[in-house]
């Protein structure tokens, strides 16, 4: 990886309080966050959208959560 993640005690203030409901949600705090955490507006940003996607009413919950999985299949995504 070119760009180092930066660890939660390297991260600002506002980065750390996203580690803490990233980790919440998933169990640990996503390599992908972490260098997003380089550019907090970029972080924030990303956030924002995954919490309008995953609150939308355009489908129920199920159809999108197999979407996800499939999705992060094709690209080869590891979790």
């Amino acid at each position: 990886m070119r760009i180092h993640p930066l660890e939660r005690n390297e991260a600002s203030f506002s980065a750390r309080l996203l580690y803490s409901a990233i980790k919440r949600q998933v169990g640990k705090v996503l390599t992908p966050i972490k260098v997003q955490a380089h550019r907090p507006g970029i972080m924030w940003g990303f956030a924002a959208m995954t919490m309008a996607l995953q609150y939308s009413k355009g489908a129920d919950k199920i159809v999108k959560l197999l979407v996800t999985i499939r999705t992060a299949q094709i690209v080869g995504c590891p979790f």
